[in-house]
């Protein structure tokens, strides 16, 4: 799904229910507490809804199960990538610090435990 930054964002924010900003500036404010642009929102809001990722209960906006699902893959996918960017980083490493890396290696593909890691690869072999 090719959303901006800020539509992203706008999402994960809806997967916990955002009082529609324009309504009050109390709402306004909390909005803005959120990082949530209230000058903006009104469009990005409406483009979400369009795409079936949002939809408006009373006053409140709400992620829908689709909006939920694929904020929820986009985490899962950035911290995939973390995961992976860490292990590359201790591999590229391994020749000064081959126990690190073999344990940093272990740990991401779920092989031991974080405590297992942390005793060392020969007390977890």
């Amino acid at each position: 799904m090719d959303l901006t930054d800020a539509q992203w964002h706008l999402l994960g924010e809806l997967v916990s229910v955002v009082t529609d900003p324009s309504g009050s500036t109390a709402a306004a404010a909390t909005a803005a507490a959120r990082d949530v642009d209230p000058q903006s929102f009104s469009a990005e809001v409406a483009l979400l809804a369009w795409l079936k990722l949002a939809c408006r209960v009373d006053d409140q906006w709400v992620a829908t199960a689709l909006g939920a699902a694929l904020h929820y893959r986009r985490l899962y996918e950035s911290a995939e990538l973390r995961l992976s960017e860490v292990a590359r980083l201790a591999t590229a490493n391994e020749e000064s610090a081959p126990v690190l890396t073999l344990a940093v290696r272990r740990l991401a593909q779920g092989s031991i435990s974080f405590e297992e890691a942390l005793r060392g690869p020969q007390r977890t072999a």
